[in-house]
């Protein structure tokens, strides 16, 4: 594994990956509150992670923490061809559009990472 993961998978897409199942097949966005509260992080921190573009200027501790919160290890191969598989796949992110917070935390991520030219 080399250092270019990070950039592969940067903070946005990294935020709207979090998820958990809720039952059977049906998985649910995690809200931001989840995420500060499992990374013992506030809430604003949260949100300044999810819109940075990259990794740069994040402490090591946050961005673990974050990126444990949002149920997803970088580091584990396991996570890295699930959500690579997702994206190829041409992601719809329906568990997104259908989240209560779709219009003021989603699809501003979602507009930010196609303009950083992210695939998403």
């Amino acid at each position: 594994m080399s250092w270019d993961m990070f950039q592969k998978f940067p903070p946005p897409l990294v935020r709207c990956l979090a998820r958990r199942k809720v039952a059977g097949s049906h998985i649910v966005a995690l809200s931001d509150e989840e995420i500060a509260m499992t990374a013992d992080l506030s809430l604003d921190k949260v949100k300044e992670i999810s819109q940075s573009i990259t990794w740069d200027g994040l402490s090591v501790k946050d961005a673990k923490n974050f990126c444990k919160a949002c149920n997803f290890d970088i580091f584990n191969s396991l996570d890295r061809n699930r959500a690579g598989a997702y994206l190829r796949k041409g992601a719809k992110f329906l568990y997104l559009r259908s989240s209560p917070y779709w219009g003021d935390t989603f699809l501003p991520l979602i507009k930010l990472m196609r303009e950083a030219g992210v695939n998403a």
